[in-house]
Parts: C-alpha cells; structure tokens; sequence
C-alpha cells in the first residue's frame, strides 16, 4: 500500500513539475517583453535566487528532502566545471534564446537534450548505437531543423529574431548533454538536492559578477506588479519547487516514464501561449513539435524495453 502510494505522488510530483515548467516558458517570456527588464538581469535574479531559497531549504526542509551531506574535496572541481555547463552557460543560452524566440518554440526545443545525449555517449564513450536510437536522433534533427528554417520575426508577439533564439536554446540542451554524459556520476553520488544547492550557489557566485551591475540598475520600483510576479514565478516555482519536485518522481519512478511526461511541457506552453497572446501556432511548428515528439520517443524505445 505505501508502495503504491508513493508511486501515485511520483506521477503528481512529475505531472505538476512539467506543468511548472510548461508554464515558465511563456511568463518568462512575457517579463522579458517588458523593456525594462534584460536577459541578463532575469537570468541572474533566476540563478542567485534559486541558490538563496536552495540554502535556506536546506536549513528548514526535512532530512528527507534536504539531507545533510558534504561534498568531498576531490569533487569540488566537477562541481565548478559542472555548474559552468548545466547552469551558467544553460540558463544564459535559454533565457537569451527565450528572448528572441517564441515561448512555444523554446518549450519544445528544450526537449531535445536526449539527442544530444545519445550523440555524445556515441562520440565519447564509444557505445554501440541501435539502429531505432538513429532514426530518433534523424527524425529528431529534422524537427529541430524544422523549427530553425521556418521560424519568423513577428513583433507582435514579440518573437525578434527566432532563428538565433532557437539555435541559444538548442546549445542550451548541448550543454545539459555534455553534464550529463561527463558528470552523471555527480548525480549517482550526492541528492538531488543537495547537488542542486552547491551547482545553483557556483553559478551564482559567477553571476554576482556578470548581471550583478545589471540588476542594481534596473529600476525595480517602476516594473508592473505582473512582471515582478512572473520574475518570482521562474525563480520560486520554475526553478526551486520544480528541482524539489523531480527527487520525488526520480526515487519512485524510472527513467522512460520521467522522459514521457517531458511531453507535457510544450503542449502547457503552447496552451498557455495562445490564451494569452504570447505565441502564434503555424503549421510548421505542429509539424516541428511532433518530428521531436517522434524522435524522443524513439530515443528512450530501447530504454523503455530493458526497463520492462
């Protein structure tokens, strides 16, 4: 019974991350249409903020959630090296990318880290790739591709340059990638949160530095109470309640059912996006979205089998 039990507040935790996430597409996208606002200044605020809400949880959370280990000293060099790539360099290309694109378009190129996983697995360490992982990985590219050459500028919803904020966001996964294919015995080691806490404070100590001017000069008193509420919304919800969400659905749940719900994310954004104005949906992005749909799905078919 306790079993079950946690397996079906797996599927809630999962189910309520990638709508967080969905969602955060969209309202980071609208505060940055606020031109008093900049890239810089939201992805500094996002990381610095997540680091202080990290520290703070990990004094009033429960063990069980915030455990209290030490990282060893030995490993403190792949946690800088690791932070550079997976929040750093990540979240800069996404925020800058999320600015230039559309919210929908940034949503589904976000899912695409797996290929770029399978490619690097392939490329580093050798490993043997199964003919149906290739068709993923071609389908997959052909959505990507899909979304790069066809994308257009629309003022109207602020979408300015889409061709350059799609390839950001697409370097964004290449950076996820490269984490997690050089780093992934980080994440066998230590808690998730615990190595969310020291990867989020890395990178914020790097921030402090890059957006810290930014952010002393934004004129905060004259931002809308809905852009400061969409700020508060990517750093609380988007970043620390969805990273303290993940654990729950990762100890209960494997890895190809986690993968699926990643589906969620660009239909959220899509829904969310038309409702409010944010985003247009053409052909070309239905027949985008669903090639990397394909590919995904395809990607994780050989995992899904073994795990069966």
């Amino acid at each position: 019974m306790k079993a079950l039990k946690a397996i079906v507040w797996g599927h809630i935790a999962m189910l309520a991350a990638n709508v967080i996430w969905g969602l955060m597409s969209p309202i980071g996208k609208d505060a940055l249409n606020s031109p008093d606002i900049q890239p810089i200044v939201l992805t500094g605020i996002r990381i610095m903020g997540a680091a202080c809400l990290f520290w703070l949880g990990s004094l009033i959370l429960p063990k069980s959630v915030a455990p209290k280990e030490k990282i060893e000293k030995t490993d403190f060099i792949h946690i800088i090296i690791a932070s550079l790539l997976i929040i750093f360099a990540n979240q800069m290309c996404i925020i800058y990318g999320m600015n230039m694109t559309s919210p929908v378009d940034a949503s589904v190129m976000c899912s695409t880290t797996p290929f770029f996983t399978l490619l690097l697995i392939w490329m580093l360490q050798g490993e043997k790739p199964y003919w149906v992982k290739i068709l993923g990985v071609v389908i997959g590219f052909a959505g990507m591709l899909t979304f790069l050459l066809t994308g257009k500028s629309d003022e109207a919803v602020h979408v300015t340059n889409p061709l350059l904020g799609n390839i950001l966001i697409v370097l964004s996964q290449v950076f996820g990638a490269l984490y997690m294919v050089r780093y992934a015995n980080l994440t066998r080691k230590y808690s998730p949160f615990t190595l969310m806490k020291w990867l989020f404070t890395v990178s914020a100590v790097l921030m402090l530095f890059v957006s810290g001017p930014g952010i002393i000069q934004t004129e905060w008193n004259i931002l809308s109470a809905k852009v400061l509420l969409e700020v508060g919304y990517v750093v609380l919800f988007g970043t620390f309640i969805g990273y303290l969400l993940l654990p729950v659905g990762q100890q209960v749940l494997n890895p190809t059912v986690i993968a699926m719900y990643n589906y969620l994310q660009p239909v959220v954004a899509a829904i969310f996006s038309l409702i409010a104005g944010l985003a247009k949906i053409s052909v070309y992005t239905v027949v985008g979205t669903l090639l990397v749909f394909v590919g995904v799905y395809l990607t994780n078919l050989e995992r899904a089998k073994k795990e069966n």
